[in-house]
């Protein structure tokens, strides 16, 4: 074969191979088209959506590109690409950081969004127990692929809440985990403890023993609420 030829093809591959592992990185210069705050999340819309018909609202199925930074030094920790596919999730259901799904309620098809999300609103005080340290903000790059419109989730809050104080305290909670069935994998009593520590732990923001309607993450609206 050719030498030149062969030069050629080598640098063909490694290129590829240089753009396969290329990484999604931090833009701070990236142009900002407007932003708003929307319950603690600070949004800064990068890109306009193509489809704004339809918005995200709570029950639905979003499909995204998105890039998780610490905003101390913009460290990347998660990405959609390095599953090599864009992420599906509902929002709504508390399968998501607080912040993730407040900065995605009213987005649409296309649109880009840089969200910057307070450690209250994200892993806490406890962090992630990997790449997130304790008491890190955070900062989300996600560009909205797909709108898969979706009902609005039965309202949990309602279903803790026995007293219906709009309060839910450790004991109700952990009726709750016992009542659902989710001690299948559980071992007594102390372990639905430490269930009851870790959720107190991420969701009881002003640490006064109760979680509220405001520091709840999970479903909390019925069908005739407005979303």
């Amino acid at each position: 074969m050719n030498s030149l030829l062969v030069l050629v093809i080598s640098f063909i591959v490694s290129v590829s191979v240089i753009l396969a592992d290329e990484v999604y990185r931090f833009d701070k210069d990236a142009e900002v088209l407007y932003k708003f705050d929307h319950d603690g999340v600070q949004i800064e819309v990068l890109q306009k959506g193509e489809d704004c018909d339809k918005k995200a609202e709570e029950g639905d199925m979003l499909t995204a590109e998105f890039h998780g930074f610490l905003a101390n030094g913009y460290e990347r920790f998660e990405s959609s690409h390095d599953s090599k596919k864009p992420s599906s999730f509902k929002i709504g259901h508390g399968y998501m950081i607080k912040g993730l799904e407040r900065g995605l309620l009213g987005t649409c098809v296309g649109e880009k969004r840089r969200l910057h999300i307070p450690a209250v609103l994200a892993y806490g005080k406890i962090g992630d127990g990997k790449n997130v340290p304790p008491g890190a903000d955070l900062v989300y790059d996600v560009e909205v692929i797909h709108i898969q419109k979706g009902t609005i989730p039965p309202n949990i809050f309602a279903k803790i809440d026995l007293n219906k104080d709009k309060l839910i305290s450790r004991e109700e909670m952990g009726a709750f985990i016992l009542e659902t069935g989710r001690t299948v994998t559980l071992r007594g009593q102390s372990e639905i403890d430490n269930v009851v520590n870790e959720i107190f732990n991420l969701e009881d923001i002003n640490e006064d023993g109760f979680v509220d309607l405001s520091e709840f993450s999970g479903p909390k609206k019925s069908k005739h609420d407005e979303l």
